[in-house]
């Protein structure tokens, strides 16, 4: 199983805007793709920049290739729309991670 994690940053005056676009808009359309799975969101408890907050938004995947083939079309769109909305004061980071069995 592939898990991508998009960490944003967001300026605290957009906070709730932001969480709203993740809910309403970002995992309906991940969720559409039958090989994206288990959408989670997460505060990240350090403080990156003073007047920002920071949060993990994570999606499953059944590869490596789904999850970028979604990240680099559907989610590129979604991230586009998000830059023209919010401008600086959004900023992101994706990273791909491979679950490992102990």
């Amino acid at each position: 199983m592939i898990i991508f994690n998009t960490t944003f940053h967001v300026h605290l005056s957009v906070k709730d805007e932001f969480i709203a676009w993740v809910r309403k808009e970002y995992f309906p359309a991940a969720l559409k793709n039958e090989a994206i799975t288990e959408p989670t969101f997460a505060k990240l408890l350090i403080e990156v920049q003073e007047d920002a907050v920071s949060y993990a938004v994570q999606l499953k995947a059944t590869s490596l290739e789904a999850a970028v083939a979604w990240h680099d079309n559907e989610g590129e769109q979604l991230r586009s729309g998000l830059i023209k909305r919010f401008g600086e004061r959004v900023v992101f980071f994706t990273t791909y991670m491979e679950t490992v069995n102990l």
